[in-house]
């Protein structure tokens, strides 16, 4: 690699490397607070003035820094923030305290995993208890008053962080007819865009701003030109697209299309108002920039590795720390024919590899911007990280990719999901495939006609979650992973829309 390129590699790296994270501690109980039966009137003598876990790294790092919420009235003490699912709360050692004059402190435990009976807290206070079942504690005083409580150490039943695709997660692409052709979708300012080649060979534009709704409004457009579909793209103002010939063409609205430019062979993306593409000149290509009404210029010539089709959608990345966007995108086919494994960066000047090998070699990838939450120190520290997710693709061979790739670093190194963190079985592999971010307002949960309910053997209706808290209705803003069309292995495209989000997201924010 020449010193330039150099250069511009260690640039990119440096800029990409001090993301800023979003700290970020949440997590919810499957069941905060059940009301008792009945509800008794606190009486200060018998009352529980704390309560904790003694520390147990073997069980769980940060055990004893849980917190314990009291509900004196109820009768209840819980943990709000669940703890990972599979903690083994079997032989769990509580520390209470509580006033000088309680004469009686018994622990007494039913339906347990490994123990049953009671215990005489008072006299044996390091003694283990088993909150697997039904665990109650009661206190006595001086005085002749006696109090109960339930002791629920929560727990996730499932892991919060994986990705979900569960139920009511699959609609059909806003076609006018059945069996559409061909489709692309993008994002365009606050409206999903998705341009489709139907079934007799007219177009249709669709569009929306709440995909969750699958309200589109849908209408029939008349090109002049034969469209590329899928070079479809979006700047900050406008759509662009490729005919046939090499002609590059700009609208505002889908339906009304001028000439731009000439001479283009494909459209890499959009950095920031500006399009960047790609000119074929005798086998030679070279990356070209679009801004505006200016004419187009070379940027610089293409490296012979470089992507000149099937490559993924190109992702920009921001920060009040860079001067210039960094703008990603992966595999696709080079102009020599071989498929890439490669992840390339552009600072503005100068397009370079930032990593090769750690993704398969794949045609017509989806790079989608989302989060992931990883644990960073206790229990209940978790971190927000910006992640790009690589989902669909092709090999040369024509295998699918099945799994899905994470960055948690704008792009310098990939990995492959673990656990919950992958597609189901029951999304088909396919490429050229569209992935699309949207938020979605959630107050309860999402239900709309236009979803189908699909199988989900994997994954329990956990994320049924209620939006009200002590009569107060929640609401928040959940990002939705949206899969639009892709391609089967025969080239027929999917009429589908496939909807996904992790599962923290999905929980009723603690207020």
């Amino acid at each position: 690699m020449m010193l330039q390129d150099t250069l511009h590699k260690a640039r990119i790296f440096a800029i990409l490397l001090i993301a800023p994270l979003v700290a970020l501690t949440a997590c919810n109980s499957k069941d905060d607070e059940e009301d008792a039966d009945t509800l008794q009137t606190p009486v200060t003598d018998v009352a529980v003035n704390s309560f904790s876990l003694k520390s147990n790294v073997k069980v769980l790092t940060g055990l004893d820094s849980v917190y314990f919420s009291i509900d004196l009235k109820k009768g209840v003490i819980f943990n709000a923030d669940s703890l990972p699912k599979g903690t083994d709360v079997t032989k769990l050692v509580p520390e209470i305290k509580f006033p000088q004059n309680v004469t009686g402190a018994s622990i007494e435990m039913t339906g347990g995993k490994v123990r049953t009976g009671v215990v005489d807290y008072r006299r044996t206070p390091g003694d283990s208890i088993d909150f697997s079942g039904k665990v109650v504690l009661t206190l006595t005083s001086s005085a002749g008053n006696s109090r109960s409580y339930d002791l629920k150490v929560n727990v996730h039943e499932m892991d919060p962080d994986s990705l979900c695709w569960g139920a009511t997660a699959m609609s059909h692409l806003p076609a006018r007819m059945s069996s559409p052709r061909n489709q692309r979708t993008v994002q365009n300012g606050d409206k999903v865009v998705c341009l489709i080649e139907e079934a007799d060979g007219s177009y249709t534009i669709a569009s929306t701003l709440h995909p969750e709704n699958a309200a589109w409004d849908r209408k029939a457009v008349n090109l002049s030109f034969t469209p590329r579909i899928r070079t479809l793209t979006a700047t900050a103002t406008a759509l662009y697209i490729l005919d046939d010939k090499g002609d590059l063409y700009t609208s505002a609205d889908g339906l009304s299309w001028t000439p731009a430019a000439s001479g283009w062979s494909g459209i890499l993306g959009a950095y920031g108002s500006e399009l960047l593409g790609l000119r074929d000149e005798s086998g030679v290509y070279s990356i070209v920039s679009l801004s505006g009404n200016v004419p187009a210029t070379t940027i610089e010539g293409a490296m012979a590795s470089f992507p000149v089709e099937d490559y993924s959608n190109m992702y920009c990345y921001k920060s009040k720390w860079m001067k210039s966007p960094i703008a990603i995108i992966l595999g696709g086919v080079s102009a020599s024919g071989s498929v890439s494994d490669c992840v390339w960066g552009f600072d503005g000047d100068s397009w370079v590899i930032l990593s090769q090998g750690q993704i398969p070699a794949l045609r017509g990838a989806a790079l989608i911007p989302y989060v992931s939450y990883l644990r960073t120190g206790s229990i209940r520290d978790y971190n927000e990280f910006s992640t790009l997710l690589v989902a669909g693709g092709i090999s040369a061979d024509g295998e699918f990719n099945s799994s899905l790739y994470l960055s948690y670093n704008n792009g310098i190194s990939f990995s492959k999901g673990t656990g919950l963190m992958q597609m189901p079985e029951y999304i088909p592999g396919m490429w050229e495939v569209d992935g699309i971010v949207s938020s979605t307002p959630r107050q309860t949960e999402i239900t709309s006609a236009a979803w189908e309910t699909k199988p989900a053997a994997k994954l329990q209706p956990w994320y049924r979650v209620q939006a009200t808290i002590d009569g107060s209705t929640v609401k928040w803003d959940c990002p939705y992973i949206y899969l639009f069309g892709g391609l089967d292995e025969t080239g027929l495209l999917y009429n589908t829309i496939w909807r996904g989000v992790i599962n923290r997201l999905t929980f009723t924010p603690i207020i």
